[in-house]
């Protein structure tokens, strides 16, 4: 048969103040894991703005040629 584990006890004092520090450390990781995370989340955005910039842009010139050839298409100057 084995034995059973010991409990864990402690002072009535020390049990408020060892949840505190836990609630504390706690939130002090989760704040560092915020801050780690935060520029990885901005550098993503920032990518993707420039990503959609470059696909606007693209699409802008691709119709501004087409405007201009049928420009050139219906100009009389151009007709020779």
């Amino acid at each position: 048969m084995t034995k059973p584990l010991p409990l864990v006890r402690f002072r009535p004092f020390t049990a408020p103040v060892l949840f505190v520090c836990t609630a504390v450390g706690a939130l002090v990781l989760a704040g560092i894991a915020m801050l780690t995370l935060l520029p990885l989340l901005l550098a993503g955005a920032v990518v993707l703005a420039w990503a959609a910039l470059a696909v606007l842009l693209a699409w802008a010139g691709i119709e501004g040629m087409a405007a201009l050839e049928r420009w050139f298409e219906n100009d009389p100057r151009f007709q020779r």
